[in-house]
C-alpha cells in the first residue's frame, strides 16, 4: 500500500524539476523565433547611418535659414515700398496745391524730384490739365535703385499757368 501511494504521489523535489523544465523549453522556444544577432551587432548605430543623420539634418538646416532670410529681405523690401508710397503722397499733395519742379532728399535717405508739364487743354480755354509727377528713389537691401512714380492731373486756369 504504501508503494502505491508513493507510486501516485508527486514530491516537492519533482514538481520544480517539472517547473524547470517547462521554463526553459519556453524559453528555447522564444529564442528560436527571434533572429540571432552577435551582440556587437545589437549595440548602436553604425558610423554610416549617423554619418548620413548628420548630412540630412545639416542640409535641412541650411535651407531653413535660407527661407528666414528670404523671408526677413521680402519684409524690407515691403517696409520700404511703403515709405516710399507715404512720401509720395506727401509731395504729391504739396506740388498740388503749389506746382513747382523741384527735386530733394527726405530725412530717412529717400530722394524724391517732382515735374511739372501741360497735359492738354480742356473745351473751355479758361482751363488746362497739368500732369503732375512725383519720383522716389532709394537703394535696397543689395544697393540697386528702386524708384516709385506717382502720376496726377491737376486743372489750372490758363492765368495761373503762365505763372509756372
Amino acid at each position: 500500500m504504501r508503494r502505491q501511494k508513493a507510486e501516485g504521489r508527486i514530491t516537492a523535489k519533482e514538481v520544480k524539476m517539472m517547473r524547470r523544465f517547462e521554463d526553459e523549453k519556453s524559453k528555447k522556444n522564444l529564442s528560436s523565433q527571434l533572429p540571432s544577432f552577435p551582440t556587437s551587432q545589437l549595440s548602436g548605430f553604425t558610423l554610416i547611418e549617423v554619418i548620413v543623420a548628420m548630412a540630412i539634418l545639416g542640409i535641412s538646416l541650411v535651407l531653413i535659414m535660407q527661407l528666414f532670410a528670404g523671408g526677413l529681405r521680402a519684409a524690407r523690401t515691403s517696409c520700404d515700398y511703403s515709405r516710399a508710397v507715404i512720401h509720395a503722397r506727401e509731395k504729391m499733395a504739396e506740388k498740388t496745391e503749389a506746382p513747382v519742379q523741384d527735386s530733394g532728399v527726405f530725412d530717412d535717405g529717400f530722394k524724391w524730384e517732382t515735374e511739372i508739364e501741360s497735359y492738354r487743354e480742356l473745351k473751355d480755354d479758361a482751363y488746362k490739365l497739368i500732369k503732375i509727377k512725383v519720383r522716389i528713389m532709394w537703394p535696397d537691401v543689395m544697393k540697386n535703385s528702386k524708384t516709385l512714380e506717382l502720376v496726377g492731373l491737376k486743372a489750372v486756369g490758363t492765368q495761373d499757368e503762365e505763372e509756372l
